[in-house]
């Protein structure tokens, strides 16, 4: 075996180990695609352009009412426990400080992001916790079809509202990259991060409503199929 079918075989095992679980049989497709190529370079070329897989990030269907109360437990746990939030919350009081400290008004711009980030953020988690404590009663796991109903509402109520967290979380960068004294001049790894978050955060926030709107598809599916055999 050559070296270069040796790197496209290893390119297209790591693709399947890293794709999200709703991509994986799309990348085992790739994979198999990849070591029957004949062309070594030709191989290569495939299993570069599988990566694109690890881009999307999709949660396994649901393939019937039955799967619903799981996957609804779990996105309620995600909820109340915050998104991710926990950065800019916790950062805040320690900028909302520094704003009184600042020496010009970068830093002063900066440490106002980030607080107004926080408490964003803050206020989104608070929300969601009070209102997501007890989702209606705890029997509704009991009931596949009306805990698919409340998911199908939680999940619209979340593509809504999506602008929020991303809003939060774009604050706290880029008051982080701002609020910095010296400026990213003296602070080059930060900015690197804060670049990073800046690319990456609309674009998972994207994922996670695509996420949402195609799991509606998928509750009513479901829903319709169940109503289509109740009928029979």
């Amino acid at each position: 075996m050559t070296l270069v079918r040796i790197v496209a075989l290893t390119i297209s095992d790591k693709v399947v180990r890293w794709a999200s679980p709703g991509c994986k049989e799309w990348a085992e497709g790739l994979e198999r695609e990849a070591r029957v190529i004949e062309n070594d370079w030709a191989a290569l070329r495939w299993a570069i352009g599988s990566t694109r897989v690890l881009l999307n990030r999709r949660p396994v269907p649901l393939t019937s009412l039955d799967e619903v109360p799981a996957a609804t437990q779990k996105f309620v746990e995600m909820m109340r426990g915050g998104m991710g939030m926990w950065l800019p919350i916790l950062y805040g009081p320690q900028y909302g400080w520094m704003f009184f400290y600042a020496r010009s008004w970068p830093e002063r711009v900066g440490c106002a992001l980030v607080l107004l980030g926080s408490i964003a953020a803050g206020s989104l988690l608070v929300i969601e916790r009070r209102r997501l404590n007890v989702p209606w009663y705890d029997s509704i796991y009991d009931d596949p079809v009306a805990c698919a109903r409340f998911y199908k509402s939680e999940l619209g109520h979340r593509s809504s509202t999506i602008w929020i967290p991303t809003f939060a979380v774009l604050c706290f960068f880029v008051g982080l990259s701002l609020g910095q004294r010296g400026g990213l001049q003296e602070h080059p790894g930060l900015g690197a991060v804060c670049m990073v978050g800046l690319a990456v955060v609309p674009w998972a926030m994207l994922q996670a409503r695509r996420n949402a709107m195609r799991r509606i598809e998928e509750i009513d599916a479901l829903l319709a199929e169940r109503e289509h055999l109740a009928e029979l």
